[in-house]
């Protein structure tokens, strides 16, 4: 290889570690402050997201499966999220209309409540994460981190034979 070509591999090398370290020292800055938010509420960030997702849903209901699913968490850690949740009174469990093995998880009045109150402060942070950026900028940078996030996704996944049974 020549010199040229180690140089630019060492320069690939080195912004590939640069925008890594960046993403995850955001994404560290962001789970913090988000935690801070909900914990003004008494629950957890993952909470909240919970809450912000049933409030979206029709009926204001979905089954733990689909939650998950939605929100990236394996099937402990939603059920986890909606222990909490319904010890709280935020939401309660529903026995699925169509399907005697599946649950849902529905929003209770108080639970709509403190997504009303807390949401709008969530949105804010998020969006205030961005402020020194310009939309086009903001859209690029959303399409590459999306189409990297696939990538390493697909890359990374185990393969059926290696996942656990």
């Amino acid at each position: 290889m020549s010199t040229e070509a180690l140089a630019q591999a060492d320069l690939r090398t080195s912004h590939a570690r640069a925008a890594a370290e960046a993403v995850l020292s955001l994404a560290g800055t962001v789970d913090r402050s988000l935690d801070r938010h909900a914990g003004e509420f008494g629950i957890s960030d993952a909470k909240l997201e919970v809450l912000e997702l049933l409030s979206c849903c029709a009926g204001r209901r979905a089954c733990l499966h689909t939650l998950g699913d939605r929100l990236s968490v394996t099937r402990p850690n939603i059920t986890k999220l909606i222990d909490g949740l319904e010890r709280a009174g935020l939401v309660r469990r529903l026995p699925h209309p169509e399907d005697r093995r599946r649950v849902q998880a529905e929003l209770t009045p108080d639970g709509a409540t403190l997504a009303a109150r807390a949401l709008p402060g969530r949105v804010a942070r998020l969006e205030g994460l961005w402020e020194q950026v310009d939309d086009a900028e903001l859209a690029e940078l959303a399409a590459v981190l999306t189409r990297v996030a696939t990538a390493a996704s697909a890359r990374w996944r185990p393969a059926e034979d290696d996942a656990p049974s």
